[in-house]
């Protein structure tokens, strides 16, 4: 009890030293020399102090924001500006994502996410390939988790896709612009509509609702050998009721051989309601392989994904990449290449469209980065000058 009352009369002039611009050493002492405190005391409670201020300074170094376990908020935005070869398509400016970010735990155990996007998004519900009219805001992550250890964690609600390597990869930590053209084909994302690359279902962002069990097996630690990953969804998309009687199912398992790379197989089963027969239920199936190495300075991954979309006669994509990045300059100066090939349709003949992107981005703190990438794009047929120069600024918090 007198530690609790030494320690809150301490703090307390502790305070009024501040304001009257004296250092906490300073009261200290004083305290020490009139015997209100041993030195012994005195020492812990500098400390105790000399922590709290590490932490604070940290904290402000990351420039975070939060109110307490409860909530803790980030987000990020990102300018970008193309600069199209193809003729037809106009050079400019816009506002790529805008992104709030609202997760806490309420316990040890349970937590919860909120993840709004601010910019403009192809809806859910749209009548276009890609997912038709601009809505925004958009809600992309909506669900609460419950983890009783790190051997499993239920997800109810809203989230990404657990399939793909660059799917789960938050846009924000992307080392190129734009992702590859298989995933943005086949993990439920955007794709390239110019060129018949877009998922069956439209742009939702890599998302989907549903259930997932999740978590992390063997070894000890922060070190673990297996992920794995499994989840029940609609199939339907971004905040929409399922369109049909069955559930789709996926499943991922990584493993990690050692602490820097990382081997992973992925898994998708389900159906959809494509737009040239939307009463008919048609099988949507997917799998694939990635690969990630990160020796600090230097990390490369790729990735393989195949698809089957219907029931008699199925429509076949196939695609894969193939990325590199360098620190030239450690935490500042970053050179990234990808080899990106993806084919459309495998019963046609040259229609596969092969990128290779070269890029370069810039950090210059731990919450400002640019990027700098060119994409020199070639096509299997008739040759289409559609090169893309692209410049993007991330502001986060």
């Amino acid at each position: 009890m007198r530690s609790k009352i030494l320690t809150f009369f301490a703090a307390t002039l502790l305070f009024a030293a501040a304001v009257r611009a004296q250092t906490p050493n300073d009261v200290l002492n004083i305290l020490v020399q009139k015997g209100t405190i041993t030195r012994e005391e005195a020492d812990s409670i500098r400390a105790d102090y000399a922590i709290k201020q590490q932490d604070a300074l940290a904290k402000a170094r990351s420039f975070p924001l939060g109110s307490s376990r409860l909530l803790q908020l980030s987000g990020y935005t990102q300018v970008r500006y193309n600069s199209f070869q193809q003729k037809g398509k106009a050079d400019g400016f816009d506002i790529r994502r805008a992104r709030l970010d609202f997760q806490g735990d309420f316990t040890k155990k349970w937590g919860y996410r909120l993840l709004i996007d601010f910019a403009g998004n192809s809806g859910a519900n749209g009548s276009a390939a890609t997912g038709g009219a601009l809505v925004s805001p958009l809600l992309l992550d909506a669900f609460v988790a419950y983890k009783p250890g790190d051997y499993l964690k239920v997800t109810a609600g809203q989230f990404t896709i657990p399939f793909s390597l660059e799917n789960l990869t938050q846009d924000r930590l992307l080392e190129t612009a734009d992702r590859s053209q298989v995933v943005s084909a086949l993990v439920s994302r955007k794709g390239d509509g110019s060129n018949n690359i877009v998922d069956s279902v439209g742009n939702q962002n890599g998302r989907d609702l549903g259930l997932q069990f999740s978590g992390s097996l063997f070894g000890s630690g922060d070190r673990k050998i297996v992920d794995y990953y499994l989840a029940l969804l609609n199939g339907a998309g971004i905040d929409v009721v399922d369109n049909n009687e069955f559930k789709d199912f996926v499943g991922r398992l990584a493993f990690h051989p050692v602490k820097a790379l990382s081997i992973a197989g992925n898994y998708y089963n389900g159906f959809d309601r494509f737009s040239s027969s939307p009463t008919k239920d048609q099988n949507r199936i997917r799998w694939g392989g990635d690969l990630l190495l990160d020796l600090n300075r230097f990390t490369a991954r790729a990735e393989w994904l195949k698809g089957e979309d219907g029931n008699v006669n199925p429509t076949v994509h196939e695609g894969w990449y193939a990325q590199g990045s360098y620190f030239v300059v450690p935490k500042i100066v970053q050179l990234v290449f990808r080899y990106d090939t993806y084919n459309p349709n495998k019963d046609k003949v040259h229609v596969t469209n092969t990128y290779y992107v070269f890029g370069t981005n810039l950090y210059f703190n731990s919450w400002t980065k640019l990027q700098l990438n060119y994409s020199r794009r070639t096509e299997s047929g008739a040759d289409v000058n559609n090169d893309l120069l692209t410049a993007q600024l991330q502001i986060s918090f």
